[in-house]
């Protein structure tokens, strides 16, 4: 999916590009205020980004090596003349710093303009990029179009669950509930950006594997009591009740955590027990 970003005002350029290009832009923005820009003026439009693929997947016959993707990157521009600055940069899609910043030759056809990026990575490396093909003209108006770009290696090692925390005995309270928190730190030496999902089991000890189990952990800092976004420990909560609605009072379960990477691949497991008494 390409995504196009065209404006007939002057731009603020977005993070990441060269120097040399915000230099020019600014000493042509300083001209423009003694040559008064023309409003009526067709400006660059960038109306299209073709790449042959939008991914490149690695597995384990690959072998465990770095390597170099070379991208071609076809881009149709209209209005450029003598003046324009156009070319394309890469940009990290979560951070959308620019990693490789590149520029286009126009080709025998018209308002087609090609390049080719060439991206370092290895075959455990998984990303996820953005291709941003730009233009401007000397007054800094022009605009952008963007295709994304997922490089997706194989895990070499699976993930760790380096530690976790949980209830151990909860008391029920007299009256409303009290929350029981689990907690699981998880590590991937892949990078702890490809770890995919983290899993925590309930299985009673009298009725089995609870329903809906095994639940998804977050790591969101705002959902199932998790404190800190992003932080690699996960947490998943429930509210104990003074009185359930249903089921026993005094319950007993084995808790299990796992986790799971962006390469298929699955941690250890960690178990441990957890009671429910009542008041």
């Amino acid at each position: 999916m390409v995504t196009k970003n065209q404006e007939a005002v002057e731009l603020t350029p977005k993070p990441g590009y060269s120097f040399l290009y915000l230099s020019l832009l600014f000493l042509w923005a300083c001209d423009a205020t003694t040559n008064p820009i023309d409003n009526l003026a067709l400006f660059p439009e960038v109306a299209g980004i073709e790449i042959p693929i939008d991914s490149v997947v690695f597995t384990r016959s690959n072998g465990f090596v770095d390597t170099t993707i070379t991208l071609p990157i076809e881009a149709t521009i209209y209005n450029i003349d003598g003046s324009s600055i156009f070319g394309f940069v890469v940009r990290d899609i979560s951070s959308l710093a620019v990693t490789i910043e590149g520029s286009l030759d126009a080709s025998s056809e018209e308002n087609m303009f090609t390049g080719e990026a060439n991206i370092p990575t290895s075959t455990t490396t998984i990303e996820n990029l953005l291709i941003e093909v730009y233009a401007f003209d000397e007054s800094g108006r022009g605009g952008y179009a963007q295709t994304p770009f997922y490089i997706v290696g194989f895990s070499s090692e699976p993930p760790t669950i380096v530690r976790t925390t949980s209830p151990g005995t909860i008391i029920r309270p007299t009256s409303g509930s009290v929350p029981a928190v689990f907690t699981a730190e998880v590590a991937d030496s892949d990078g702890n950006e490809t770890i995919e999902r983290v899993f925590l089991r309930i299985i009673d000890f009298e009725d089995g594997e609870v329903e809906g189990s095994p639940f998804d952990m977050a790591d969101d800092g705002a959902s199932l009591g998790d404190s800190t976004a992003n932080d690699n420990t996960f947490t998943w909560s429930l509210e104990v009740p003074a009185n359930p609605s249903s089921g026993r009072i005094e319950r007993d379960f084995d808790i299990e955590f796992f986790a799971l990477d962006q390469g298929g691949l699955y941690s250890d497991t960690v178990r441990t027990t957890f009671s429910i008494r009542g008041n």
